[in-house]
């Protein structure tokens, strides 16, 4: 190609480009600097077309075909210059328009916004050896350039993130967009009938039924869905529990996380779902009694191997523990541990209790209110966290929960995900708050490193607790899903997988060559950058094209070798776990996760469409919709009630409110109205609340039931027998030493010799199977207790529908709205005691877990500590014989199971106690809001008050109408 002659200032050719300005470019010293300085600060025309490529060469470096100008070499002939401005142009001061000489013709135009595209994605590349870089900040740009760079850049940077409330919902009628489209129908309309009560001017009158009516209206209004599913997240310290967490609620450095093997769960954490952007922490403290419990298990561990160290080598780790547990609650009390064993346990003990006094607060369980989420963070830290400071007393020991409240998308359809310490917790009260707290989740998760997920300790326990508890809602959550090495895994999987896992690479390999053959090409531009011929400017462009899409191959094949390093993992540890644990969950029905924390967060930010793969393969999305799928029957039948009672209810008392102020009855007419409505109050009041009431005589009720099926059948001798004998058989066919381990873990171990088993569980497995059968006549007693409460409510209210129909006089309005609005009263009240009920129900489940198993938080367990302490406390040439002895004796010991069965009569009668208590408490609840119905029927008062604005009353009648028809379309819509 024969050289172009350096355009002028007269050239037609620069005349007819004078307006394809690729930059104002810096210059120092009247020199262009580098071909990176000169693309970065480029601005391009966008209606400039780049000639067609006439010939193209392979590069056999990567396979693809690269555009060359004939014969082009890489030092050439120059063929364009950059001409200065005259200096005296002052808007050209400082800068020098590099304008290129082309031939006319729309025909042989440059291509220059295919350029400025090409070039900007290298520009933005941060791979090492990069040829484009920023404009320095200190030059200013032109107007023009400053927004063709935001219109080139905004479609990256300003690319929103990921937003949960996006992501796929379970196939669940709850969660069906016309169910929920209905729900939050129903709220706004409830609001704009909010609005219109708020006009009348009665609100300001504190006794007003109207002020009442419009707060009711306004909490109708603001209705959100109650929590009432809880899922339990257990698991050791480090294996990622915590950070899952932060995962699920999406809220990074919430639960906080350790690396140093201290535990981060010292305390059951609750997170709870509240709509607004503050965060809110409550703490619920220990009692007293709580206290000296732990200090006493506690004191005893230390001294038990301080006392002895050589005699008491096994019991080393709980001593440490005990120490550290003890220097944590005592801080700055005392110099040294010495007085821990120098002086009588009960000294020291009481010595304890007395600085616990001072150290927890006498207030009770309280409410603080964070702004950010590092200040919650921080105090979830403080509060929860082992060796969190060195300065004062720690305050997780001292505390029994913690509660978070906040503005999280996967709690917002009722759910509670709570953070456990661990089973596995040498710190025995933590253990047992673990333990009491699974017994009454809705689900559990074992959570563990995916690396050895198949043979996680944590995982076994939890499943043992599972076995003997007969809990069913359990699941496993694997971690740490992307630790996964591609050349680890070729010598460890089968040969076809190691294939592909090869191909995965070679992929790789082959866009690692490409990209630093482009980069290689580009570098030989840097010295005659500015010397380039029109070819050789569309061969420049074609390389960073290369660049750019080897770059952008090679992010993909390694976003697909990681996919399936990871997937194919998952798939195998996934099918491991169900082949061990499958047959331990009723039903088969074992759900198993594998998740990435690290992959979530380092993509989370990202721009969605590109972080979505990523995000997906973290597997966080999977876990996040099990988790919302646990919630959506109990809240599809709350979001149905909300419709088809809560807001009928109200539109009932404001029908009646409206029709006390239209005057149609005489008094005669109200007087015989208020005496009826008065009989059918007291009615109520007697059935509900009265001593003949139904309701009075459920504690007494089920004592009765219990005595007759559960205390009568006491068979205390050949219980205690039974469990004589299982306890010969361990000291008979146990190893001197497997019988002191069982000593020293209470009962409960497991070897390869004579494998797991619970010597509690076993100890009392006579009086468990005497009583199973009886168990079960109770709870089916209860259940038919239940139905006929119900039945009598029922019966009850139908006959004051029935006396209020007959013994009202006209208007018959007034009375059919009563009576509608009884009628949704009665199912509310139902509603609640079946609520009740159920919640004695899952205490009594709990109650019989302790009574009749072996756990670590069980009645028996609780019994024998005693007996294993002193068992422990033995060493000696007779210790074995000592030790069985003690054992054996302990269990012929007829008080053992007497204090079993009083254990038991007495916590059920609490629930039983605690049952009363709740119905009790619905039945006047509903029965003051049913006297508030009955009154703006017969108090003269309501009348006058509605009576006083008759054109707000109508307003109000007229909303009235709209709103119930709204109300049932929508109710048809969400019943289909």
């Amino acid at each position: 190609m024969p050289a172009m002659s350096r355009p002028t200032s007269n050239d037609p050719n620069t005349q007819q480009t004078k307006n394809i300005l690729i930059s104002s470019t810096p210059f120092v010293d009247n020199q262009l600097r580098s071909p990176d300085d000169y693309v970065g600060t480029m601005q391009l025309s966008e209606d400039v077309l780049l000639p067609p490529i006439e010939e193209t060469s392979s590069d056999s470096s990567g396979g693809v075909d690269i555009p060359r100008a004939k014969g082009a070499a890489h030092s050439r002939t120059p063929s364009l210059s950059f001409t200065l401005p005259p200096t005296n142009d002052p808007q050209n001061l400082g800068v020098c328009p590099a304008i290129f000489g082309v031939a006319s013709g729309a025909d042989s135009r440059l291509g220059m916004s295919e350029i400025a595209v090409a070039l900007e994605g290298v520009k933005s590349s941060n791979s090492s050896g990069a040829l484009l870089r920023p404009q320095s900040p200190s030059m200013g740009d032109s107007p023009s350039q400053s927004r063709a760079s935001r219109r080139r850049s905004s479609s990256r940077i300003n690319k929103p993130p990921h937003n949960v409330a996006d992501e796929e919902l379970p196939k669940e009628r709850f969660h069906d967009s016309a169910f929920q489209q209905a729900f939050l129908h129903a709220k706004q309309v409830m609001l704009e009938f909010t609005n219109v009560l708020s006009n009348g001017s009665m609100l300001n009158d504190p006794d007003s039924t109207m002020k009442r009516l419009h707060e009711e209206a306004r909490n109708l209004a603001r209705f959100h869905c109650p929590s009432t599913r809880t899922i339990g997240f257990v698991g050791d310290s480090g294996v990622g529990k915590s950070s899952l967490l932060n995962s699920l609620l999406d809220y990074p450095g919430l639960a906080r996380t350790s690396s140093s093997g201290s535990a981060c769960t010292c305390v059951a954490t609750e997170y709870h779902y509240h709509n607004t952007n503050e965060f809110a922490i409550e703490v619920q403290w220990f009692s007293m009694d709580e206290i000296t419990a732990q200090l006493t298990e506690l004191l005893q561990s230390y001294r038990r191997y301080h006392l002895d160290p050589e005699g008491s080598i096994d019991f080393k780790d709980q001593a440490g523990v005990a120490q550290d547990t003890i220097q944590e609650m005592f801080r700055g009390h005392f110099e040294n541990e010495l007085f821990l064993t120098q002086l009588p346990e009960k000294t020291v003990l009481e010595t304890l209790r007395l600085w616990a006094r001072e150290i927890v607060p006498p207030s009770a369980d309280h409410r603080e209110i964070h702004t950010s989420l590092e200040d919650c963070g921080n105090r979830l830290q403080q509060l929860t966290a082992e060796k969190y400071s060195t300065q004062g007393p720690a305050k997780w020991p001292y505390i029994s929960k913690v509660k978070v409240f906040l503005n999280a998308y996967i709690l917002s359809n009722g759910l509670v995900l709570v953070d456990l310490p661990g089973l596995r917790d040498l710190n025995w009260a933590r253990r047992a708050i673990t333990e009491r707290y699974l017994l009454g989740c809705d689900g559990i998760f074992a959570i563990c490193s995916i690396s050895r997920a198949t043979t996680d300790a944590s995982v076994m326990n939890v499943f043992e607790l599972a076995k003997q508890a007969g809990l069913s809602n359990i699941g496993i959550i694997c971690t740490m899903s992307d630790a996964i090495k591609a050349e680890e895994a070729r010598k460890g999987w089968s040969e076809e997988k190691a294939n592909k896992i090869k191909l995965h690479l070679e992929a790789i390999e082959t866009d690692r060559r490409d990209f630093e053959f482009a980069k290689a090409e580009l570098a030989a531009y840097d010295d005659d950058f500015a010397e380039l011929c029109e070819e050789e400017v569309k061969e420049y462009t074609e390389y960073v094209k290369m660049s750019k899409e080897a770059e952008k191959r090679k992010h993909q094949h390694e976003l697909e070798l990681k996919q399936y390093l990871i997937n194919t993992r998952n798939a195998e540890v996934k099918q491991r776990l169900s082949d061990i644990y499958q047959n331990a969950i009723p039903g088969n029905d074992l759900e198993i996760f594998c998740v990435s924390n690290d992959v979530y967060w380092k993509h989370r930010d990202s721009p969605k469409d590109d972080a979505f793969p990523f995000l997906q393969l973290s597997g966080i999305f999977t876990v996040r919709k099990h988790c919302i799928s646990m919630v959506a029957k109990s809240q599809l039948d709350i979001a149905r009630k909300y419709v088809t009672d809560n807001i009928p209810v109200h539109l009932g008392e404001v029908e009646l409110w409206v029709q006390s102020g239209a005057g149609s009855m005489d008094a005669e007419r109200k007087e015989r109205t208020r005496k009826a409505l008065d009989i059918v109050e007291a009615q109520l009041k007697q059935e509900l609340t009265g001593d003949i009431s139904q309701i009075n005589r459920i504690e007494r009720l089920f004592t009765e039931l219990f005595r007759g099926e559960i205390s009568s059948r006491q068979r205390v001798n050949e219980w205690s027998q039974a469990a004589v004998d299982a306890s010969k058989v361990w000291s008979n066919t146990y190893p001197p030493i497997t019988y002191k381990y069982f000593c020293q873990h209470f009962g409960m171990h497991k070897t390869e010799k004579v494998g797991q088993h619970n010597w509690n569980a076993e100890a009392i497995n006579k009086m468990a199977s005497d009583l199973e059968t009886p168990w079960q006549n109770l709870e089916s007693t209860f259940q038919r207790s239940l139905e006929q409460d119900i039945e009598s409510i029922q019966v009850l209210v139908d006959q004051v529908i029935k006396y209020i129909d007959t013994e009202i006089p006209d208007p018959v309005d007034s009375a059919e709205a009563l009576c509608r609005t009884m009628r949704v009263r009665q199912r509310l009240l139902i509603t609640d005691i079946e609520r009740a009920y159920g919640k004695f129900q899952a205490q009594l489940s709990n109650l019989r877990v302790q009574a009749f198993s072996g756990i670590e938080t069980s009645f028996i367990r609780e019994l024998m500590k005693e007996s294993y302490d002193e068992c422990n406390a033995m060493k000696g040439p007779y210790s074995h014989s000592m030790r069985s002895n003690v054992i054996t004796n302990r269990l012929d010991d007829k008080i053992v199971f007497v204090s079993l069965q009083t254990k038991l009569k007495n916590q059920f009668t609490t629930l039983a106690g605690s049952l009363q208590s709740d119905i009790e408490d619905a039945a006047r609840v509903h029965l003051l809001f049913i006297t508030g119905t009955l009154d703006i029927v017969r108090n003269k008062n309501v009348a006058l008050e509605s009576e006083r604005d008759p054109e707000f009353r109508r307003a109000v009648e007229k909303e009235w109408r709209v709103v119930k028809n709204m109300v049932h379309h929508l109710q048809n819509v969400m019943s289909s």
